[in-house]
Formats: structure tokens, C-alpha cells, sequence
């Protein structure tokens, strides 16, 4: 079964806010990004404190797109967030584990995240530890990238040994490509442009969940 799940990332608390207003009535999820203008060149809401500060009984899922990540984990421990993904070449290998440890200590899931060009035999010695992949189709920290096609056949050689692992795919999704990665072995699709910069909100989600739906019935999940 697969999902979508809109992508937050805004640059001011009243965007914020505009953002969850939009998607609420639709979804029952959302995915919220944090960039530190140091692992990506694009900056963010610091995020902790504007969730806090939020009524949304929304699932949250935050994506650290920052460089040590080791040293944001505790803050988000103190907030609703259900899933805490951070990005392999974020960190020294060294401290991985360590990271994937101390999100578990807090009763939240662990996901990684690896950038288009990162190898997937680079997560064999994470994969019985975290919850999730979190596969990058576009390098990270903006709306709009251009969608790799490569990084489908990744997915797909990854779904064959890990079956049973979630994979969340992030980056360039629209209704065209969803399939595909459906196909692949995606569980979540995570969208922001796509719904975003469509004038008409609505007609967007229901554009892509319907295309989603149809991928559930039509195209194998392996």
C-alpha cells in the first residue's frame, strides 16, 4: 500500500501555519523538512519550536536535511514528531548508529535518507537497525528539482533484499513518475512542488491520489 504524504518547507512561522491550514483537510500525515544552510545551500524554520507552538493533530515525520545530525536529534524528542529521518552523508560513520540509537531511546522511528548519487550497499549495515529508507529523486533542499529517473531502478534493486523495509521516495513526484515508483517498491511518496505550485490545491491532491489509487490495482508491488 502506498501513500502520499505532502512535504513542508517554509522559511517563516506564518508559513507554517498557511501550510498546515492547506493540507489538513486532506491528508492525515505530513513530512516536514529542516534545512541548515550548511548540508544544503536552502534554509529553513528551525521547526521544533514552530510545531510546538501548533495544534495540528496531524502525523509528523521531520526530515533533517543537516549537517551533523547528531546534534538535533534531542530537541525533536520534546515534539510530536512520529519519525525522525536524517542523511547518511550528513555524518561521519562512525556516529550512525549511535544517531539511529537515540531516536530509538526516544520512542520515535529512525528512517535514512541518501541523496541520488549515494549507493544503496552504503545502508547494509543500517538496514536492521532503522524503520525506513528515505530515497532522494532530486538533491535536497528546495521545491522543484529535477526528478532522477536513475534513482527508480535503486529503489528496485533495494525493495528486492528488503522487501519488507518501508521505503519513502522524496523529490520531482508527480503523477507521471508516481507510478513508476509505485512499481518499484515505494510506500510513501513525499510531494511538495507538485502540490504546491498548482493554483488549484485541491484538483492537485486529487489528480495525484487518484493516479496512486490506480497504481495500487494496476502495477505489482515488487
Amino acid at each position: 500500500m502506498s501513500e502520499i504524504v505532502p512535504s513542508v518547507l517554509v522559511k517563516t512561522g506564518q508559513e507554517f501555519k498557511e501550510k498546515l491550514e492547506l493540507i489538513s483537510p486532506y491528508f492525515l500525515a505530513f513530512h516536514l523538512d529542516i534545512a541548515d544552510g550548511i548540508f544544503v545551500p536552502n534554509t529553513t524554520i528551525e521547526g521544533a519550536p514552530e510545531l510546538n507552538a501548533s495544534t495540528t493533530d496531524l502525523t509528523v515525520t521531520v526530515h533533517l536535511m543537516v549537517s551533523k545530525p547528531e546534534n538535533h536529534i534531542v530537541r525533536w524528542l520534546d515534539t510530536v514528531v512520529r519519525c525522525i529521518i536524517f542523511h547518511l552523508e550528513a555524518t561521519s560513520t562512525d556516529k550512525v548508529i549511535s544517531i539511529i540509537n537515540a531516536i530509538h531511546n526516544g520512542e520515535r522511528e529512525a528512517g535514512i535518507a541518501i541523496n541520488p548519487e549515494t549507493p544503496i550497499d552504503q545502508l547494509a549495515d543500517y538496514v536492521d537497525l532503522i524503520d525506513r529508507v528515505h530515497f532522494m529523486t532530486v538533491h535536497p533542499g528546495f521545491y522543484g528539482g529535477e526528478f532522477n529517473e536513475s534513482v527508480i531502478e535503486k529503489i528496485r534493486e533495494f525493495h528486492y533484499f528488503y522487501p519488507d523495509k518501508k521505503i519513502s521516495v522524496d523529490g520531482g513526484i508527480n503523477p507521471d513518475n508516481a507510478p513508476k515508483l509505485i512499481s518499484a517498491g515505494a510506500n510513501e511518496l513525499v510531494v511538495g512542488s507538485y502540490l504546491f505550485k498548482d493554483k488549484d490545491f485541491s484538483q492537485a491532491v486529487d489528480m495525484l491520489k487518484n493516479v496512486v489509487e490506480g497504481s495500487k490495482t494496476q502495477i505489482p508491488n515488487d
